[in-house]
């Protein structure tokens, strides 16, 4: 499929990250304000709204008709077939408590493709970005997935969100199945900024479920460009915007790491 918009769509994307990172640097922890969405694990915050308000704006100015999905609400528009997908705070969690591993995420669907995506990390002033078949970079810099082709010497990310305690012990299982075949597991938050650091070739692969398209869009396109490959459990490729279970890795390690996770 062809889009004309993809370089237009791009500098708005780069435009909207670097806006709704201001507005992250610029909060005060102190002054927050914090509520649940769910039982006690889900939250989000005055910045959430805010950043994510700040990146809708400028996406509305340059593409008014196009549809934009946030995780704090939806702006609907009249083309139904471009719709964006931002979150303001990916890895609120970590944002409340201090923890400096968090990002703003946007991205540009494009029908059944996404086209253009920028996750910028304002903690340490990183901003991901790609282009449907044009790359991926880092600070303009181009992205290489890590060529670890071991599952024993990968470095693995997965996490889960949830108060549901079926949910916690499937995961537990899975995490000890992880322990006992990788190099390392982590649980760092920020899914987007995770699959961004596959990318650039320090994590080998994440895997989680039920994702949103507003956590991944961005991450998945930055991955895929830069040699990466992205699933779901059963290795079919993301291919609409539904929610989802997610498998990202630099694709060496992709089939091993699968095979765990089918194992019971």
């Amino acid at each position: 499929m062809t889009c004309t918009l993809i370089e237009p769509a791009l500098g708005v994307a780069v435009t909207a990250a670097r806006a709704g990172g201001r507005v992250l640097r610029a909060a005060d922890r102190r002054t927050l304000e914090v509520w649940s969405k769910d039982a006690w694990v889900d939250v989000s915050t005055s910045a959430d709204h805010a950043s994510q308000a700040a990146m809708v704006s400028l996406i509305q100015g340059d593409f008014p008709d196009h549809t934009v999905v946030g995780e704090e609400d939806t702006v609907p528009g009249r083309d139904d077939r471009h719709v964006w997908y931002v979150d303001g705070l990916d890895g609120t969690s970590n944002f409340t408590h201090g923890i400096p591993w968090y990002c703003v995420s946007v991205a540009l669907r494009c029908g059944d493709e996404v086209v253009a995506g920028a996750v910028y990390d304002p903690v340490h002033d990183e901003l991901f970005t790609a282009g449907a078949g044009r790359g991926a970079t880092c600070n303009g810099l181009p992205l290489q997935v890590a060529a670890t082709d071991e599952l024993d010497r990968a470095l693995v990310a997965t996490q889960i969100q949830t108060s549901d305690p079926a949910r916690i012990a499937e995961f537990a299982a899975t995490f000890e199945r992880l322990l006992n075949t990788c190099g390392g597991v982590r649980f760092p938050g920020a899914p987007a900024l995770i699959m961004c650091h596959i990318a650039a070739g320090h994590f080998a692969a994440y895997c989680e479920r039920a994702m949103a398209p507003w956590d991944i869009s961005a991450g998945q396109l930055i991955l895929t460009e830069s040699g990466g490959r992205v699933t779901d459990f059963d290795g079919v490729p993301i291919a609409s915007p539904a929610r989802t279970d997610v498998v990202a890795s630099n694709a060496r390690v992709h089939d091993a790491l699968l095979a765990v996770l089918r194992a019971r």
